[in-house]
């Protein structure tokens, strides 16, 4: 049975669909069938992929609103392994109906549960607040991945963050697993990242991921091409930590 990874964080520009985008094609690349979904209204996973609404019929929006199934609103990426579900959200009028529509916070956990049995991973691309489409990633997922800039405005927000993330899985998921926090945009040129890497090690031990994602021309560039950094250049550092992170999620999943 396949593996729900909801990724999320209060703060935005952290990396979560750029961690989304690059995790799931080094899962596919590993040969595990991935299935990443967008719940962010913003639509940037298929922007990633080079889709606009122009080539799309259906999306998380309108398995919301019109109880379609999820299959209807599968789309292939071209990558063996890859497919995607965008949000599909084309006015604001309907980015405010998501969001009412979450608040039945089961309702992802529903409409993913069958495809648990087809798909090695389902990665969950999750706006940047706590609101109703967080708590369905949350309700649905088994596990929560945190990304971190070793900066200092995402240290702070995080202690309340957790705080808010153990009170909603004791509500609506007690068996949500932490996967761990992940370094990103880490430029080890500033003292004060190593400083801050430092720091969450000592704090959080092993739920820190071994694997750091560095800043990288490549990995900004990628997503104006409408492709994940490792079609754009596999040989970046960007495209090795993300396969790097994925062989150690399926390793540490060994264990």
């Amino acid at each position: 049975m396949g593996e729900i990874i909801a990724i999320a964080s209060q703060k935005g520009g952290v990396g979560k669909t750029t961690t989304c985008v690059n995790l799931g094609t080094s899962f596919s690349i590993l040969e595990k069938k991935t299935l990443i979904i967008d719940l962010d209204p913003q639509g940037s996973i298929a922007a990633s992929f080079q889709f606009n609404n122009n080539k799309l019929e259906n999306g998380v929006f309108q398995v919301f609103s019109e109880n379609i199934p999820i299959v209807e609103a599968i789309y292939s990426v071209g990558l063996e392994n890859l497919d995607v579900v965008p949000s599909y959200v084309y006015g604001e009028d309907e980015e405010i109906e998501l969001f009412r529509l979450a608040l039945n916070y089961n309702k992802l956990k529903h409409v993913l549960k069958p495809l648990k049995d087809y798909y090695d991973y389902i990665l969950i691309d999750c706006p940047p607040s706590l609101g109703s489409l967080t708590l369905n990633a949350l309700s649905a997922a088994d596990s929560l991945l945190i990304p971190i800039q070793c900066e200092y405005y995402s240290i702070k927000a995080l202690g309340k963050f957790l705080r808010t993330i153990e009170n909603v899985g004791n509500k609506y998921n007690e068996s949500l697993q932490f996967k761990g926090f992940l370094i990103t945009m880490y430029d080890r040129r500033i003292k004060k990242s190593s400083q801050i890497e430092a720091e969450l090690r000592y704090s959080f031990k092993n739920m820190v991921f071994e694997t750091i994602i560095p800043r990288n021309s490549k990995l900004s560039e990628a997503p104006s091409t409408g492709k994940p950094v490792a079609l754009f250049d596999i040989s970046s550092i960007g495209a090795i930590s993300y396969l790097q992170l994925a062989d150690e999620i399926l390793n540490y999943n060994k264990n």
